[in-house]
């Protein structure tokens, strides 16, 4: 049993509201919900008996038909339940359209964008070195931000490539061009030779990122996580709180899958990233 046995069922209620086609799939060992004929849900719970490999070939299977499957998990629904329901509504093509190009550009300081990530982007805010905004009417509608410049000796004595870190837009909004103008703009102001960006294979194709012209490079192999119960924030394993390392490097009984266990961590696992880049 996970964290809450109702939650599927909350998943597919909320869903209802605001979508009538949604249906619950006869699909076991799964627990699948068809939003549309084009958009599904694999909804999992933080006790399962799934591989990543299971599940990136029950995507790609889906993939084959033309259906965009996410993986859902509880504890994700249960943290981030309004930015899940954000990106439902954006898939099933719900959202209002505002054209980016009525917009202007602002640079943003690290509280906006700490403040806007956390509201809006599923995987809330993480660090990082730029942040533009896009405002209309003097409301903050969509943000980026992204990575300093690293040199890449590799591709060339002067080569310099950076990363987008996060974007988003205000709930219930999809802005035409947004991220493209946010990227012309960075480019502007830093000189790259490349952008570098993820997109999370378990919620994203990246058709958003072969529109604006970037090239997948790399699909990322599946990773390991830890979350804790309480708090249902995720970690991964060298990102783990100082105080639960400093607490299990002071015993040698337990490995640490087991400590993190018996001290309310579950151990999750990702499907890994499709790797992109831009080059200018």
């Amino acid at each position: 049993m996970g964290l809450n046995p109702f939650w599927q069922e909350d998943v597919f209620l909320t869903v209802q509201d605001f979508n009538h086609q949604v249906q619950m799939l006869p699909a076991e060992p799964y627990a699948i919900i068809a939003c549309n004929e084009h958009f599904f849900v694999h909804l999992i719970s933080i006790v399962h008996h799934f591989t990543p490999a299971e599940l990136i070939a029950l995507q790609e299977r889906f993939q084959k038909q033309g259906v965009h499957l996410v993986h859902l998990w509880e504890d994700v629904w249960l943290s981030r339940r309004e930015q899940v329901l954000s990106r439902f509504r954006s898939f099933l093509g719900l959202n209002k359209s505002f054209h980016g190009r009525k917009a202007k550009i602002e640079t943003v300081d690290q509280k906006q964008t700490l403040n806007f990530f956390n509201t809006y982007h599923l995987q809330g805010y993480v660090k990082a070195k730029y942040s533009y905004g896009l405002v209309a009417d003097g409301d903050l509608i969509a943000v980026a931000s992204f990575s300093d410049t690293r040199p890449m000796k590799s591709k060339g004595a002067d080569y310099q490539s950076a990363e987008l870190v996060r974007f988003a837009s205000k709930d219930g909004l999809t802005i035409v061009g947004g991220l493209s103008k946010l990227i012309k703009h960075f480019s502007k102001q830093i000189k790259i030779n490349d952008l570098m960006t993820y997109a999370d294979r378990d919620w994203s194709l990246g058709k958003g990122y072969d529109k604006l012209g970037f090239n997948l490079s790399e699909l990322t192999e599946p990773g390991i996580l830890y979350v804790n119960t309480t708090t249902l924030i995720r970690y991964f394993k060298h990102r783990l709180p100082k105080n639960i390392l400093t607490a299990f490097e002071a015993q040698n009984v337990l490995n640490l899958d087991d400590f993190l266990a018996e001290n309310g961590y579950v151990k999750l696992f990702n499907t890994g990233n499709l790797k992109y880049h831009l080059y200018f």
